[in-house]
């Protein structure tokens, strides 16, 4: 059916929040989420320009300014773009019920925060039936559904089980025929009140609808949680040809996959080991240290002899002198002064009345300033806005423009 694909819409879920990935949501939806330098769903839609899926419909909610502003009518990524509104967050399949008048015939649906490359696109693509579920092979903690599959056709759903277990997990990326839009009206609304397509694909299949799971052997990757996207950037940094457009001072060492902005300079004594992406205007150094699976933003300022490992540094942060960092997330415009230690490690983290195990350092969302020598414990979740005095010691929630002294 590969014919089929310059015909396919593909229909992108972008309306909600993504409230487990607070407080870095907080100004900004959950697929406008920096990856690779890049907003989770700028590397969906490119994933779909590569296999030939350029007419696209997105649904917008949350934020929706920021989204519409950033991707405009997606020429500038080769494809059409046009918008929706879910004015409430009333589910996945309420969501893409507003795009109704917008297609016809068969088509995608992907989630916007969720990472996919061309191969999990293809595989959808090519998979037989006219309805289809992405799926993945995967351990995991009980927040993704997972799929009953007999013969390639799915006979159950169980949505989120909320305990660890492995098995074939629902992807969120599904081919739908056109007959789509009159399941929508019959889905039972879940507990939360709102109405999924999880739901409205069991329907179908507890009517006899035929529904087909294709095993992805193509990247996936989801961030239910603000930490987890460290885990997503390390899984997309290796994708395509890295390259140095900066300015690289004499005595700098770079090794592994390392790629630098244009307009960045990266000053004398530094060493780079990749994979490392960093993006334009950036200043660095001298003698900074930038440790594997790190994506520095633009126009970031970095002070001398600081190191940084395993972290998601976003647009506008400016990172003092003498600084440790491992694990971490640093929000847009955030300020730190000289001296900063972030300690990495086990914490029990609360999201959403619930309480979360983790390991990282810290997440801190947009426009904080922390003063020098300051120590963040392992965990530390700092929100919007948010000023953290000198001198000071560091942990657990730091609520939206809050002040530490």
């Amino acid at each position: 059916m590969h014919w089929l694909w310059y015909l396919l819409k593909a229909v992108i879920l972008a309306a909600g929040e993504g409230r487990r990935c607070r407080p870095l949501t907080q100004t900004r939806s959950k697929v406008m989420l920096s990856v690779r330098n890049r907003p989770i769903m700028e590397h969906v839609i490119q994933a779909l320009a590569a296999k030939g899926v350029r007419d696209l419909v997105v649904v917008v909610g949350y934020q929706k300014e920021r989204i519409m502003n950033y991707f405009g009518d997606g020429v500038h990524y080769g494809v059409k773009i046009e918008y929706v509104v879910q004015e409430e967050q009333l589910g996945t399949a309420d969501a893409l019920s507003k795009a109704r008048p917008h297609v016809d015939g068969s088509i995608l649906v992907v989630n916007g925060d969720n990472l996919v490359d061309k191969r999990a696109i293809d595989d959808v693509l090519m998979a037989e039936g006219e309805n289809v579920i992405l799926a993945a092979l995967r351990e995991h903690a009980g927040d993704y559904g997972v799929l009953t599959v007999v013969g390639g056709k799915v006979t159950k759903i169980l949505e989120k089980p909320g305990r660890p277990c492995a098995g074939i997990l629902n992807t969120g990326v599904y081919r739908f025929g056109p007959e789509i839009f009159e399941e929508i009206p019959k889905t039972p609304i879940s507990e939360r009140g709102s109405y999924e397509l999880t739901q409205t694909i069991a329907h179908m299949i507890e009517e006899g609808r035929d529904v087909r799971a294709r095993i992805t052997d193509g990247l996936w990757a989801d961030a239910v949680f603000a930490w987890d996207l460290l885990e997503a950037n390390s899984s997309i940094l290796d994708i395509g040809e890295p390259r140095v457009k900066g300015e690289i001072e004499e005595g700098v060492r770079l090794r592994g996959q390392v790629e630098i902005g244009e307009g960045s300079v990266v000053m004398s004594g530094s060493y780079i080991v990749g994979p490392v992406s960093i993006g334009k205007n950036c200043e660095l150094g001298p003698n900074v240290t930038i440790l594997p699976t790190t994506s520095v933003g633009d126009s970031v300022k970095v002070g001398s002899h600081t190191e940084i490992r395993n972290s998601i540094i976003m647009n506008g942060a400016r990172i003092g002198a003498g600084a440790i960092i491992t694990n971490s997330i640093f929000g847009a415009s955030t300020r730190f002064g000289d001296h900063l230690t972030v300690e990495s490690g086990e914490a029990v983290v609360p999201i959403e009345d619930e309480f979360h195990r983790a390991e990282f350092g810290a997440v801190v969302a947009d426009n904080v300033i922390v003063g020098g020598r300051v120590l963040m414990h392992p965990g530390t979740m700092v929100g919007t806005g948010s000023k953290i005095g000198s001198g000071t010691e560091i942990r657990g929630w730091i609520e939206r423009g809050s002040r530490v002294i």
